[in-house]
């Protein structure tokens, strides 16, 4: 059984490591300018060229996820942290955007490595809690988020080297390597008991239903997050008129609206206050709701408002929780299960910077205001969601965030 001590360590690396993935999350999107004159491209091609961390993600989610089920989750743990160390050390140097456009990809694959490690780990540390610390990651995530547009916007204002956070996070991933060395999980139990192709086999016709919303959950709320974060900045400032520090700013309104959102969340959830299910619902038809203000106000104070509560419904966690519903399926394929869940995440990685890329060719109103189709499609998902788990009372799913031990 691993010490009270030792739970507190390894769970302060794997936040950390998180909080380095806030900071991947946009360093790439609010460097667009800086990256396109590095490269002497367009901001289409670079955004095409960000697309690529959704091949990383997409081509090694589920193998990693099997891998981390197989062999153990440190191993895996430990490939994520060496890929994204490699991305943050080599990015900033490269001038050519296919080679680029190779890191982005490496980038993509730590990504995947992390989640597919991370979140079965904190499953395993902390069982029998109705809010396991894996909801708590998104507000680590919004920490490394909300600091990153300020320090971007200090790094430009006194004309430093962009690459100087780039740097910072590879440093802190650099320790965290050294801090996990001497730390073992010999006290988990890897094997996978369960055969996931007869689980599938064995599911009821609502529970297919219900695990094919949740997947397809994954994709649309990562969308319209991934969505938001990449344009919002230049939106505000070439169609709003924002200076760059408003525009930044609207990214850490949004990331602060994420870590409120995660407190809020993580109670409503560890006292059962609402059904999860239905929890999904509420929050998905504010985050559309917010997202038609910023699209079609030009108030500067209601779009700054707006940022906020999207991060609070969008960014607080509700993937989190659409993710231990899910894995309550496959209690013991925590791995597989996160990685489908993260695969269909990583088709919006991929495809929305593509998308949006033809879009800012048109027009970059045309580019933000696309989002609310995406949030639109999300709630009636969530809608779905809620509707496969309770359709009657009697014969309600229990997928409460609660887990069964392997």
């Amino acid at each position: 059984m691993i010490s009270k001590s030792l739970r507190r360590k390894v769970m302060f690396i794997l936040y950390t490591n998180y909080f380095v993935h806030g900071l991947g999350l946009l360093i790439l999107t609010q460097n667009m300018f800086a990256f396109s004159k590095s490269w002497n491209t367009p901001l289409s091609t670079v955004s095409y060229t960000i697309s690529a961390v959704g091949i990383g993600r997409i081509s090694a989610y589920y193998i990693l996820g099997s891998f981390s089920d197989r062999i153990g989750r440190k191993p895996v743990l430990y490939a994520g942290m060496l890929s994204y160390l490699l991305f943050f050390i080599m990015t900033p140097f490269i001038k050519d955007f296919h080679l680029a456009y190779l890191l982005i990809i490496l980038a993509g694959v730590a990504n995947s490595a992390l989640d597919a490690s991370t979140y079965p780990i904190f499953l395993e540390i902390d069982k029998k809690s109705t809010a396991p610390p894996s909801i708590l990651i998104k507000a680590v995530m919004s920490m490394g988020e909300f600091v990153l547009p300020i320090s971007v916007v200090y790094v430009e204002k006194l004309q430093l080297w962009f690459g100087i956070n780039f740097m910072i996070a590879a440093a802190i991933l650099f320790i965290n390597f050294i801090l996990l060395l001497p730390i073992e999980f010999s006290d988990q139990s890897f094997s996978s008991k369960e055969n996931f192709h007869l689980k599938l086999n064995q599911m009821s016709n609502r529970q297919f239903f219900l695990l094919c919303s949740l997947a397809l959950y994954g994709y649309s709320s990562m969308a319209i997050m991934i969505h938001f974060t990449q344009w919002v900045s230049i939106f505000a400032g070439k169609e709003l008129d924002m200076t760059k520090v408003s525009s930044h700013l609207l990214l850490s309104l949004y990331s602060l609206g994420s870590i409120v959102g995660v407190i809020a969340i993580f109670t409503v959830v560890k006292n059962a206050l609402i059904k999860n299910t239905h929890l999904i619902v509420l929050l998905s038809f504010f985050a559309c709701f917010s997202l038609i203000l910023i699209a079609f106000n030009s108030s500067d104070i209601l779009v700054h408002l707006s940022a906020f509560v999207f991060g609070f419904t969008a960014a607080g966690g509700v993937m989190q929780v659409a993710l231990n519903l899910l894995v309550s399926l496959f209690p013991g394929m925590k791995g597989r299960a996160t990685a489908i869940f993260f695969t269909l995440g990583s088709l919006a990685t991929f495809s929305v910077p593509l998308v949006t890329g033809i879009l800012s060719r048109i027009s970059i109103v045309l580019t933000m205001r696309s989002i609310v189709v995406t949030a639109l499609l999300n709630l009636i998902i969530s809608i779905f969601i809620s509707f496969a788990a309770y359709t009657k009372k009697e014969n309600s799913l229990k997928l409460e965030t609660k887990y069964v031990e392997n």
